[in-house]
């Protein structure tokens, strides 16, 4: 789940100028000839007439070229955003990859810091994968992972929080709420994974809520040491994947 993308303010490209130029140059060159030949646009009616077909045939044609250059254009810049997009995106779950996420995390702490609105950071990571993909293959070893990415989406809010796969099986969630409304989503997605999981995987959890001072790699670092914290413990139940304030 990517956050969503900032449209781009729509804006006359340079290039359009000389190409507009270039047919109005185009369109008055059957006047420009009859004036150059005999010293004014048109000697008869029937010069008149022949001029004005001729710089509507001009202009029909160099506004053809123009709306296909503009299409043509559109359709560059549609493809280079979709290639942006996979190249920010986990192919097998959908989420974020962590080249998105180091990228949504500058952001996200940026807003976070002129809006004076909390941020809390959520690090994932599936107990016991390895054990699932020797007893019952990679194929469920991937379904998991995927279970994990519909979780996510399931239980962030669009368009306010988004996750992340960054690793094997870790994850991370960028909430834009405190850290009691981090504990309330790592909580919510916890105990929706262990209903949902074929064989019985879990969730451990660590989440901080940044304060402002933290870079993005030692909130990270801190996450992912409270989620370790969480795991070594050993603790399954959902209320013990609550995110924990660093210290």
């Amino acid at each position: 789940m990517l956050p969503p993308q900032t449209p781009h303010s729509p804006r006359r490209s340079p290039a359009t100028w000389p190409l507009l130029f270039a047919v109005l140059l185009l369109a008055s060159m059957p006047w420009l000839a009859t004036w150059w030949e005999s010293g004014a646009l048109a000697r008869s009616p029937r010069e008149m007439w022949a001029s004005s077909v001729a710089s509507l045939v001009a202009v029909a044609f160099g506004v053809w070229v123009l709306v296909m250059i503009r299409r043509e254009r559109a359709t560059s810049r549609r493809h280079l955003a979709d290639l942006e997009m996979l190249t920010l995106t986990d192919p097998l779950t959908g989420l974020g990859n962590r080249r998105a996420l180091e990228r949504e995390l500058a952001r996200a702490m940026l807003r976070s810091r002129r809006l004076h609105h909390p941020l809390t950071l959520l690090f994932m990571d599936v107990d016991d994968l390895k054990q699932v993909n020797d007893r019952f293959g990679h194929a469920a070893g991937d379904e998991t992972l995927r279970m994990v990415g519909a979780v996510i989406r399931s239980c962030s809010r669009e368009g306010v929080d988004s996750g992340y796969r960054v690793g094997g099986d870790e994850f991370v969630v960028i909430a834009l709420t405190d850290l009691a409304g981090g504990e309330v989503l790592s909580g919510r997605a916890a105990e929706a994974f262990r209903a949902r999981s074929a064989h019985g995987a879990t969730l451990s959890v660590g989440g901080v809520e940044w304060d402002g001072a933290m870079s993005s790699g030692e909130l990270l670092t801190q996450a992912d040491r409270l989620m370790y914290r969480d795991k070594h413990m050993g603790r399954r139940e959902p209320s013990s994947t609550r995110p924990r304030r660093a210290r």
